[in-house]
């Protein structure tokens, strides 16, 4: 289990890619973090092959999500942390080809952007909210992939 370090929490304020308030044309494999952005992108007729929610923003508004996902998962993920077993599920679910695909969390699901640049494959699109701002959109490249290695390396790890 990570845990979040207040270095790395000043960190993670500075989005890791461009912030959209509406998104340009998205292609390939596409993972949604967030209940409000994957409430957007499904509205706007855009499924990603993986939804990460845990029907809550800014920690405690509930978000209703009219969508049936084609299979869901389920894990804990305590507030300020990664946990273990989040990170296997999503490192498991980075193998699958497949689309329509949520990850409900109980918990947070803030930090788990981490994970899935970590093990999902380069090119795959990441997005996630950035509160009161947007939604940033960014593509798993080599580069993002040591930024994240050394947020984890800077993070408490149990």
């Amino acid at each position: 289990m990570y845990l979040l370090t207040d270095e790395v929490a000043r960190e993670l304020k500075k989005p890791f890619g461009k912030v959209y308030k509406e998104l340009p044309s998205i292609d390939g494999k596409v993972v949604s973090i967030g209940d409000v952005t994957t409430k957007h992108l499904l509205s706007n007729g855009i499924i990603p092959n993986l939804s990460i929610l845990d029907f809550k923003t800014k920690r405690n508004i509930p978000v209703n999500i009219p969508h049936k996902f084609k299979t869901i998962f389920e894990v804990e993920n305590p507030q300020g942390c990664i946990s273990d077993e989040a990170i296997e599920r999503i490192k498991y679910l980075s193998t699958i080809h497949d689309r329509d695909m949520a990850l409900i969390i109980k918990g947070e699901e803030d930090l788990l952007t981490i994970p899935v640049i970590k093990y999902f494959p380069e090119d795959t699109s990441v997005i996630y909210g950035q509160p009161d701002e947007g939604m940033v959109l960014l593509k798993i490249t080599d580069e993002l992939k040591q930024k994240i290695e050394k947020l984890l390396k800077d993070m408490e790890e149990r």
